[in-house]
C-alpha cells in the first residue's frame, strides 16, 4: 500500500511511518521541517520512505502530493493549546484537517487515519468542568469541549464524517492520550512518577474516611480551579505554567495522584499508536469511527475502582466491571473494528 503521512517527521509521526516500512509499505511523509533541520537519528528512524516539505494549511502545495496514494495518515497538528494562541491552532489543525481530507477526496483516496485525542471528550483541558456520567469512558459519553485544542480534535472527527458522508472516505479518528515512548525522557520520568504516586495512594488508603475525604475534596477543587485560570492555555512571552510545574515535579503527595484524573490515567506506549494507525489503514469497514485506543491499565498501576471513588466520588454508574488497575477509558470499540490490542503495555514496558 502506498500511504501519505502528514507529520511523520514527529514522535508519532516516526514510529508509525517505522512500523509501516517494516511492514511493506511505501510512506510518502508530508511535514513542515526542513530537511536540513531534521535530527540524523530520525531520519535513520524513517529511512526509506520519501520525504517532502509542505504545510497542510497550504492547500495549492499539498493537494498535488496526494496524487497515485491509496490511503492517508493524518497526524499534523499542534498537540495541546500551550505552544500558540487559539486562533493559530484553529488555523492549523481545523483548517490543515480539512485540507488534507479535501486533497484525499480530490486525488480518489478511500481511507484516511486521523489523529484524534482522548482531549475531544473535552475534560482535560477545557476551562469548564462537566459531570462525569459513567465509567469506563468510552465513544458514546457526551463531549463539552472548552478549550482550542479538545475544540479542533472535535472538529477533526466532524470533519471526518463529513467526508465519509460526500465522498465515502472511511476512515477512523483515534483518541490517543498521553503518548509514552521509553526512549525518551518519559522512560525515567514515568517510574519516578508511578513509584510516588503509589506511596501516596497506599498512604491514603491507611486514612480513616473523615481524614481522606477532605484531602482529596480538597485537591481536586484546587485542581478544578486551575480551568478558571485557563492554566493549560498559551500565554505571551511565557513557558506553560502546565509544562513548567509538570517537569518540576508535584510539590504534595496527593498531587502524583491528581496528576491524569482528567484523563482518567489513561497512557498508551508511543509503538501502540503506531499499531492502530496501521490497523486503521488496513482493516476492513466502512464509516467514519472515533476510537478511544489506550494501555489496558491506568498510568499508576493502582486499582482502578478505588482510584475512581476516590476522585469522582459523585460517578456510581459503571458501564462494567473493571478489575484491579484495567484502564477507565475503554477500546473495546477499536478491539472490535480495527482489531486493536495494546502489544506494549506499560506496567510491564517500564518494570514497574
Amino acid at each position: 500500500m502506498k500511504i501519505l503521512v502528514t507529520g511523520g517527521i514527529g514522535n508519532v509521526g516516526r514510529t508509525a511511518v517505522a512500523r509501516l516500512l517494516r511492514h511493506g509499505h511505501r510512506v510518502r511523509i508530508l511535514d513542515r521541517v526542513a530537511p536540513e533541520a531534521i535530527e540524523e537519528p530520525h531520519w535513520e528512524t524513517v529511512r526509506g520512505a520519501e520525504y517532502h516539505q509542505v504545510d497542510t494549511t497550504d492547500y495549492a502545495a499539498l493537494a498535488p502530493l496526494f496524487e497515485g496514494m491509496d490511503a492517508v495518515v493524518h497526524l499534523a497538528a499542534y498537540a495541546s493549546p500551550h505552544p500558540a494562541p487559539a486562533h493559530e491552532i484553529f488555523r492549523v489543525n481545523c483548517g490543515g484537517t480539512f485540507n488534507v481530507y479535501q486533497a484525499a477526496a480530490n486525488a480518489g483516496i478511500k481511507r484516511v487515519v486521523s489523529a484524534s485525542s482522548i482531549n475531544a471528550l473535552g475534560y482535560n483541558f477545557g476551562v469548564k468542568g462537566f459531570p462525569i456520567h459513567y465509567f469506563p469512558i468510552d465513544e458514546e459519553h457526551p463531549t463539552f469541549t472548552t478549550d482550542i485544542y479538545s475544540f479542533s480534535k472535535g472538529m477533526l472527527e466532524e470533519t471526518a464524517a463529513y467526508f465519509w458522508r460526500r465522498e465515502g472516505i472511511s476512515g477512523v479518528c483515534l483518541r490517543f492520550p498521553g503518548v509514552m515512548n521509553p526512549n525518551q525522557r518519559w522512560g525515567n520520568w514515568i517510574k519516578f512518577f508511578r513509584d510516588g504516586a503509589r506511596k501516596a495512594f497506599e498512604a491514603l488508603c491507611a486514612l480513616p474516611p473523615e481524614k481522606r475525604e477532605p484531602r482529596l475534596r480538597a485537591i481536586v477543587e484546587r485542581e478544578e480551579a486551575r480551568r478558571v485560570e485557563r492554566f493549560h492555555e498559551w500565554r505571551p512571552g511565557s513557558t506553560s505554567r502546565w509544562m513548567r510545574d509538570w517537569f518540576e515535579g508535584p510539590r504534595l503527595p496527593e498531587e502524583l495522584l491528581i496528576w491524569g484524573r482528567t484523563d482518567f490515567w489513561a497512557i498508551i506506549h508511543v509503538e501502540d499508536v503506531a499499531q492502530a494507525i496501521e490497523k486503521g489503514l488496513t482493516a476492513e469497514y466502512e464509516g467514519s469511527h472515533p476510537l478511544f485506543v489506550n494501555d489496558k491499565y491506568n498510568a499508576l498501576g493502582v486499582p482502578s475502582r478505588q482510584l475512581a471513588e476516590f476522585f469522582f466520588p459523585e460517578v456510581t454508574t459503571w458501564k462494567r466491571s473493571v478489575e484491579g488497575s484495567e484502564a477507565l477509558v475503554s477500546y473495546a470499540r477499536a478491539q472490535a473494528l480495527i482489531g486493536f490490542e495494546p502489544e506494549y503495555p506499560a506496567l510491564e514496558r517500564w518494570n514497574v
